[in-house]
Parts: C-alpha cells; structure tokens; sequence
C-alpha cells in the first residue's frame, strides 16, 4: 500500500512542478519536460521501467519504496553506461522517466489487483480427494 500511494506522490509531483513551470513559463522545466518526453519513449527505458514495476507489483517487500528508489537509480546507472552520456542532466531525466513509468504499472496493476484476486480465489484452494475404500 506505501508503495501505491508513493507512485501517485511521484505522478502528482511530476505534474506539479511541470505545470508551475509551464504556467511561470520557466525554460529550465521546459527543457526537462521536453528531455522527459524523449527520453521517457526511449524503448530501453521503457522496458526497463515497466520490468522494475512488474517486479515491485509481483512479489511485494516490505521496503519496496526503497528498492523502487534504489532500482530506478541502478537502472540509471546501467542505461548511463549502455549508452555512454555525458551529461548529468540526462542522467535525472532518465531516473525521473524510470520512476514515472514504474509509478504508472504499479498505479495501473492496482485497478486490476480486486479482479485478479476474484479470478484467482479458486486456484487457491487445494483440491482434495476421498480415496476409495
């Protein structure tokens, strides 16, 4: 459940600050939104990031909000070296892209947990039977 409510501070957040850039028309949040939507539809960070929620939503931990942190920043890292930028800028707009897409699949899971759980309710029970005297 933090982890829920931790992906929509990471959305909400995101569109806080892009929407008072846009709005004081500052050219610095410009620029990141633009890098944030070009780097954000980047195949490999989007499969990145879509594993990373994937992974977090499977198998829940009881740190999962660090390990959300601390995969998005290892993914940062790897992406950083795959590609070889040079830049440090580039580097948070990948980490933010990161943090977006697995905040998205885990928002996105959480609608469908209750019908998972339904559709899945019978597989649970272990089936049993009577052997023949």
């Amino acid at each position: 459940m933090v982890l829920l409510y931790f992906s929509y501070l990471i959305i909400v957040t995101n569109i806080l600050i892009l929407s008072v850039g846009y709005v004081a028309n500052i050219v610095f949040i410009g620029s990141f939104l633009g890098g944030l939507m070009a780097i954000g539809t980047d195949p490999i960070i989007l499969i990145l990031g879509a594993l990373l929620g994937a992974g977090l939503v499977a198998k829940s931990y009881k740190f999962s909000v660090i390990y959300l942190w601390l995969g998005a920043m290892f993914l940062t890292m790897l992406v950083h070296v795959i590609l070889g930028t040079t830049r440090v800028i580039v580097d948070l707009v990948k980490f933010d892209a990161l943090l977006i897409i697995s905040a998205l699949i885990i928002i996105a899971t959480s609608f469908f947990r209750p019908l998972i759980a339904d559709m899945t309710e019978d597989f649970e029970k272990p089936i049993t039977k009577k052997a023949q005297k």
